[in-house]
């Protein structure tokens, strides 16, 4: 059977036991291209009473880390930063949608955009990735 980038985001999600327990859902896959769809739950908002930090990037790294192994070699990231926008708060739906710039030898560069579903832009987050040898 051919593998395709949706197959080996099948493969990753049966796997990923961090998005099934958060419910986080992947779709939107093609290569170089994903989406992270997460509704923030009242337990993920910090003191502030706004979305703590960590699930914000937690999802546009999981957009991100699906975006760069839809070309078949395992790829892990070897850095990335986030710029947080504006606050989003408990209740929200947020979609990541991570999109490829560049792919040279075993690296890439992703760039992820983080949105509630009315379209106001959360985050902003860069990943650098590389590819492992097999």
């Amino acid at each position: 059977m051919e593998e395709t980038p949706q197959s080996r985001a099948d493969a990753m999600y049966r796997e990923d036991r961090t998005c099934q327990e958060l419910g986080i859902r992947v779709d939107g896959i093609s290569e170089g291209r994903a989406n992270a769809h997460l509704r923030l739950a009242p337990t993920m908002v910090n003191g502030h009473g706004t979305a703590h930090g960590g699930y914000l990037f937690l999802l546009a790294d999981v957009a991100f880390a699906y975006a760069c192994n839809t070309h078949g070699a395992t790829t892990v990231a070897q850095a990335a930063q986030v710029s947080f926008l504006r606050p989003a708060s408990a209740g929200d739906e947020l979609v990541a949608e991570a999109v490829e710039r560049s792919r040279f030898g075993q690296n890439g560069i992703y760039d992820v955009t983080v949105r509630r579903v009315d379209g106001k832009v959360i985050a902003e987050f860069r990943g650098q990735s590389r590819s492992l040898p097999k």
